[in-house]
């Protein structure tokens, strides 16, 4: 391979030029090999009257954080959890979510993370796919599939309220609100409490668990939006932990504010486990209402903010923010879609107004490589780019379709390697070959979909993407995707419908509802069809994802490729 006179091969993955933003120590370091419990106790079994959690006002010292952990771990021994099973876990941002998560791994068991509201169909699928004999469930998942649970290989099924571990003033309170949930007698259902309580007298076993093996599961739709399961392992989890502190400036007892939900891995791993690794408090929030950030910057001034583009647009709609003091803020970060750059510098400008000590930093990455491959730092943070890659992550720009690596500046399919990697996707070996392709240079890749390049500083920018992801918010207030092909494949199952194409709707409150455009076979436009075509996505989609608006139309644009131009219909739609 010949050299460039500036002594680069002209290819980023030979060259790594970004590794210049990172010190000799980072580069050469050693990455954790063990298990994501073992990791947080190496770091904080000395701290043990350091506060882990704030929720609603009780603090949790990380001695009783590792106490619940041992307690939830016994009770999941009494009911039968031994190394390598799977339990399937939905829940939202409370305290119990990271005790499952620690005392699962604590027993060499598996966490299979799931939404808690997506949809009856979804849940039971993620249940037997995985084949989970035991589930911790919200008490608004129990709504959704109590009558279900029979149908399923479920055995026990422990049941949370977002009250368990409130403060008893605000416990009062909600349960004047809400009514706890009643369980039928003799059903496999247990209340949180009556499961920690099983396990009181049992004695914990000795088990040493392989790192490398399956720790975690999440779900993402992938290119497609078919749920799949990332099956991620303790030293892929471990791994990004390990990166993405490396430039963070801290001190221990900062705190973190969580505002996405745990079924996400930029939120558990980045929000949560990482932020507790280094001994911060993480302020977890079950439901996030970004119209309150002002008042949740006053309640918990907290240091890093791990968000996503529509959470921070929306402080530009809060009514006198200006007002807010964030000298608390060290770091805002955003991930999971891009954000257009009037916004970034718009906010930029109000965080400098309110006295943040940091602007915005970003990244990309995928459920894939556990969550972020990229980040940004005070060196390498231009607007409308993506950061530079993660000091272990390695990074190339491959033409569409091949595995041909691409020089600087020259735009193609965006492909990371390195050890935060996935295992694969959970039974699924055809969809894994098809996005983790082993190139040339004898590693294995993940081709992301996104489309982009990489200057000669190393900066990675994405200019477009190969699949077609929706950002929008579910009826429980959480941000998500929605993937219209998964959505026109339950339209499709309409007989009566020729084709369809589904759109992204702007929208304030929703930031995009689905919209579905139908050709009929027959031509008639009825209303009795638009009720039918719902119900059949209502069985196969989460709620959020069934189209708020059909509309029936002659026929389709079409790309020159012959495509329905599912761009075209946006535009139209927006003219």
């Amino acid at each position: 391979m010949l050299l460039q006179k500036n002594g680069q091969t002209g290819y980023p993955s030979v060259d790594k030029p970004w590794l210049k933003y990172y010190s000799e120590e980072a580069i050469k370091g050693q990455l954790p090999e063990c298990t994501i419990y073992e990791y947080l106790w190496i770091n904080n079994k000395d701290y043990p009257k350091d506060i882990a959690i704030d929720y609603y006002g009780r603090r949790v010292t990380f001695g009783e954080l590792f106490d619940s952990i041992d307690s939830t771990a016994k009770g999941f021994a009494a009911i039968g959890v031994k190394k390598g099973d799977i339990v399937t876990v939905a829940l939202p941002s409370i305290p119990e979510a990271l005790y499952v998560i620690y005392a699962l791994n604590r027993l060499g068991a598996v966490a299979n993370m799931i939404h808690p509201l997506a949809g009856r169909k979804e849940i039971l699928h993620y249940i037997q796919e995985t084949e989970s004999r035991i589930v911790v469930v919200f008490d608004g998942t129990y709504e959704i599939i109590g009558q279900s649970i029979g149908e399923t290989c479920v055995e026990h099924a422990v049941v949370v309220s977002a009250a368990d571990s409130l403060p008893k003033g605000r416990k009062m309170l909600y349960s004047m609100k809400q009514k706890r949930v009643k369980l039928p007698a003799g059903s496999p259902y247990t209340h949180w409490k009556h499961f920690i309580r099983s396990g009181k007298n049992v004695i914990l076993p000795d088990v040493k668990k392989d790192p490398h093996e399956m720790a975690v599961i999440s779900h993402t739709g992938g290119t497609t939006g078919d749920p799949k399961g990332v099956m991620c392992s303790d030293v892929s989890i471990n791994a990004l932990i390990y990166q993405i502190v490396l430039n963070f400036e801290y001190t221990r007892q900062e705190t973190c504010l969580v505002v996405l939900p745990p079924f996400v891995n930029y939120s558990l791993i980045e929000s949560m486990l990482a932020m507790l690794h280094i001994g911060f408090t993480v302020a977890l929030i079950p439901q996030y209402i970004p119209l309150k950030f002002g008042e949740y910057i006053k309640k918990y001034k907290p240091y890093v903010i791990f968000s996503i583009p529509a959470y921070w647009e929306a402080l530009l709609k809060i009514r006198n923010i200006e007002s807010v003091d964030m000298s608390c803020l060290r770091y805002c970060l955003y991930g999971g879609e891009a954000m257009g750059n009037d916004a970034e510098t718009e906010i930029n400008a109000l965080l400098q107004k309110c006295s943040s000590r940091g602007r915005l930093f970003k990244g990309i990455g995928s459920t894939e490589m556990m969550a972020a491959a990229t980040a940004t730092y005070e060196n390498c943070n231009e607007i409308g780019s993506a950061g530079v890659p993660l000091v272990w992550v390695n990074c190339k720009i491959t033409e569409p379709d091949t595995l041909n690596e691409l020089s600087y500046n020259q735009e193609g399919e965006i492909c990371f390697t390195g050890p935060t990697l996935m295992l694969g996707y959970y039974h699924k070996p055809d969809e894994t070959n098809e996005v983790v392709k082993l190139h040339a240079d004898g590693y294995k890749w993940l081709h992301t979909g996104d489309i982009g390049y990489i200057n000669e500083n190393g900066t990675v920018y994405i200019t477009g993407r190969i699949k077609r992801i929706i950002m929008t918010r579910g009826n429980d207030g959480n941000i998500t995707k929605m993937f219209p092909d998964r959505i026109e494949k339950a339209i499709y199952r309409h007989p009566g419908v020729e084709q369809c194409c589904v759109i992204g709707v702007p929208d304030e409150g929703r930031i995009n509802y689905p919209k579905a455009f139908v050709v009929l076979k027959n031509k008639h436009q009825t209303d009795h069809v638009k009720d039918e075509i719902r119900e059949k996505c209502a069985w196969d989609l989460p709620t959020y994802m069934i189209p708020e608006e059909i509309q029936f139309v002659n026929d389709m644009p079409r790309t020159p490729r012959g495509k329905i131009d599912y761009r075209a219909l946006e535009k139209n739609f927006q003219e």
